[in-house]
């Protein structure tokens, strides 16, 4: 083999591990815009809605992150222990309404508190 057939043969493999590495590259950065969600709870969703009087719910609607819970009066809010709830990452509370961040487990609690709900 000649020493130009050696280099030649270097240089395409370099090439070709570089085109690779950068496809995977590419790969990569495309998966860091995804929203992961999990289907175990991360607390008990009764006492959450003990915290928040079953009867003081008007309506549930949720986001990619936070569950947002329409509710008659404010005040009947028990807010500390909602915000000492495991999987809670914050809690926004209006006059009419109450803002809870789960994050990664908002599907879960989603569907649990709306068969806790309609019961």
């Amino acid at each position: 083999m000649k020493t130009s057939d050696k280099i030649l043969m270097t240089f395409l493999t370099i090439i070709t591990f570089g085109l690779i590495w950068i496809k995977w590259n590419k790969d990569k950065k495309h998966t860091k815009n995804t929203i992961y969600q999990l289907n175990k709870l991360p607390c008990d969703v009764e006492k959450l809605v003990e915290n928040i009087n079953l009867d003081n719910i008007v309506s549930i609607k949720k986001t990619s992150t936070r569950i947002i819970i329409q509710i008659k009066d404010s005040t009947l809010v028990n807010q500390q222990a909602i915000k000492d709830t495991k999987g809670v990452s914050g809690l926004f509370i209006s006059s009419q309404s109450i803002s809870i961040i789960f994050g990664e487990y908002t599907s879960a609690v989603y569907e649990e508190l709306l068969k806790i709900k309609d019961k």
